[in-house]
């Protein structure tokens, strides 16, 4: 590995490490000198290599990092310039050596722990692994915390970075801090984890564990009414920024306070683990940021059970896997899939024994289970069991499954598809944003056939690829033709719109698939429950029965006084009252669905 180094101007002493911060403002240091860099591209393209030092970072991701969504229409050349300016920065401050190296496809930088402070610091965590003494684990631990000073790259304006890499980052601090309370608090130094405690919980002040610590060591300590008090400002936090309650660990240590019982220490957590670092990719979620940051904020906040739930092709599982690596820092006891599309939960503690993702270490602490398409709200009767304190249950669905959230506790969020802006962007992370902005028109017409829906708006993008003489106008036409038969990739039945159209209506059961056939098929406008009632020859009750059933299967959207279907889904329809002879009609008491939240 080649060093960083600096040479003194107009001397002949031998070359000095040269060394970057970046776990604080973003500083150069050469010789007795410290420069903090100001805000620019140059910086920004500086902190992303060194927040993955000694990776090759591809060309699209660097650019993503420096200009986000807005990136110039030569970004290529542009990097190139910005990568220039560097290296004449690192020449005018005497770093020697191919320090920043092209390599196929991207950059990549050199550096050691000595040159680096995530580096070191990592390489500080790393070391405690070895240690059997407390003593010398918590001394290594504070060296650790020692190299962090806030606000993190407060200097580099990289949305990108500030929205996916730093927050990672940061999550590594917080299970140093966590464990050195741990520590302090095992050896007998109670006023020592009060300061680190009190801090913490000012700088984290959603973070139920760092709340749990403090209260229980002030209630050991005397101070049952500080303990209180401290309860009291986590649960309105709570409350006013994330509308959930506080977790099982703080409502047992409230009680056990009230009671005047014996307080049991908060369970210590595991001895934190190094993060994998992944070079910074452009998100493939693409106009889903602010909801994953949500979602991420409710599973940190101990929110036990998280559903996601909308019409098929619109990115629930994608953004749910999404989110667990957002969060994989703060559940150290590993993330966990459970197969509940087809089995009962009831077989769950066998299949709890399978990690989704060991990046992090399975280990004693938090664990997040993840059940993606569960087909119906029993299956999830044998959950509660499953979850230990602190746990949380991550699921996708087509139904709503407001039942089960609504009995166990939790958030129920209906994904939306894309808007119309950024539909356009992911046609252009696919076919690139030369090809979309030479005829937005056009990219504007394919992305409305497509529903605005991230599966349908990848295969289309996909199969115009493979037609590389097919201008978008062209491919607009020929979507436009049958959109349905071309949403779909020969041979991948999982990829085609059709087949989850097909699997939604089957899953729905006979009575709501042919309420909704004829309905989709009756009208192309928005009804009222009055009209259906008339197009499907039922009582009012039971046309409203109907319209709720299929509004929980994300086959009809739902407004104030109406109801609709989208495009594709009423398309699907006519080609599968084609397929089947007409149905009679519902019966007046139909089965109600599984899950209807009425």
């Amino acid at each position: 590995m080649e060093p960083v180094a600096v040479r003194p101007s107009g001397a002949d002493r031998p070359a000095r490490p040269a060394a970057f911060r970046v776990l604080g403002p973003l500083t150069l240091s050469s010789g007795g000198e410290t420069l903090v860099l100001p805000p620019s591209k140059v910086t920004s393209l500086l902190a992303v290599l060194l927040l993955h030092p000694d990776e090759v970072i591809s060309v699209s991701a660097l650019q993503q990092a420096v200009w986000g969504d807005a990136q110039p229409a030569s970004a290529k050349a542009a990097l190139q310039t910005c990568t220039l300016r560097l290296r004449q920065l690192f020449n005018r401050h005497g770093i020697t050596g191919s320090v920043i190296k092209t390599a196929p496809g991207g950059y990549r930088i050199t550096a050691t722990a000595a040159t680096v402070d995530l580096m070191r610091f990592r390489e500080l965590i790393g070391h405690t692994r070895a240690l059997p003494d407390p003593e010398a684990e918590l001394a290594r631990l504070e060296e650790a915390l020692a190299l962090w000073s806030d606000p993190m790259l407060a200097n580099v304006p990289s949305e990108t970075l500030h929205r996916d890499v730093v927050p990672r980052i940061s999550e590594e601090r917080v299970r140093v801090i966590e464990r050195v309370c741990d520590l302090k608090i095992s050896l007998g130094r109670d006023r020592s984890a009060l300061v680190d405690l009190w801090t913490a919980n000012r700088a984290y002040p959603a973070n139920e564990r760092f709340s749990a610590q403090l209260a229980s060591v002030l209630y050991r300590t005397g101070r049952q009414a500080d303990a209180l008090a401290e309860l009291r400002r986590i649960r309105e936090h709570l409350r006013h920024e994330l509308g959930i309650a506080p977790g099982p660990t703080l409502r047992a240590l409230e009680l056990t306070i009230l009671r005047g019982e014996a307080a049991t220490p908060v369970a210590p957590v595991g001895r934190p683990t190094i993060a994998v670092s992944r070079p910074p990719v452009a998100s493939s979620l693409i106009g889903r940021d602010a909801l994953s940051a949500t979602i991420a904020d409710r599973l940190r906040a101990d929110c036990p059970i998280v559903v996601l739930t909308g019409p098929p092709g619109v990115g629930k599982s994608a953004l749910a896997q999404y989110v667990g690596r957002l969060v994989a820092p703060h559940f150290p006891g590993g993330q966990l899939r459970v197969e509940a599309a087809t089995a009962p939960l009831h077989d769950a503690r066998r299949q709890l024994l399978t990690p989704v993702d060991q990046g992090h270490g399975a280990q004693v602490g938090r664990r997040l289970l993840f059940a993606d398409d569960v087909v119906n709200g029993s299956h999830l009767r044998a959950m509660p069991a499953l979850l230990a304190p602190g746990d949380a249950l991550l699921l996708t669905s087509r139904e709503s499954l407001s039942g089960p959230v609504t009995r166990l506790g939790g958030w129920l969020h209906r994904v939306e598809p894309l808007d119309p802006a950024d539909s356009l962007q992911l046609l252009r992370s696919v076919l690139g944003p030369e090809q979309v902005d030479a005829d937005p028109e056009s990219a504007a017409e394919i992305a409305a056939l497509c529903d605005h829906l991230p599966l349908a708006l990848r295969i289309a993008a996909t199969r115009i690829l493979l037609r590389t003489r097919m201008e978008l106008a062209a491919a607009a036409q020929w979507l436009r033709a049958d959109p349905l038969s071309r949403l779909s990739l020969p041979g991948e039945p999982d990829m085609s719109l059709g087949h989850r159209f097909d699997e939604a209506l089957s899953r729905a059961g006979e009575t709501l698939a042919a309420a909704f056939v004829r309905l989709a098929t009756a009208t192309p406008t928005a009804i009222t429950a009055a009209q259906a009632a008339q197009l499907l020859d039922v009582d009012p009750a039971t046309a409203r029965d109907l319209l709720d059933g299929l509004v929980d299967h994300s086959l009809v959207e739902e407004a104030a006084d109406h109801y609709w279907i989208r495009a594709l889904l009423r398309r699907h329809a006519q080609l599968a009252a084609e397929r089947h002879a007409p149905h009679s009609g519902p019966p007046r008491r139909p089965h109600r669905a599984k899950g209807s939240p009425r």
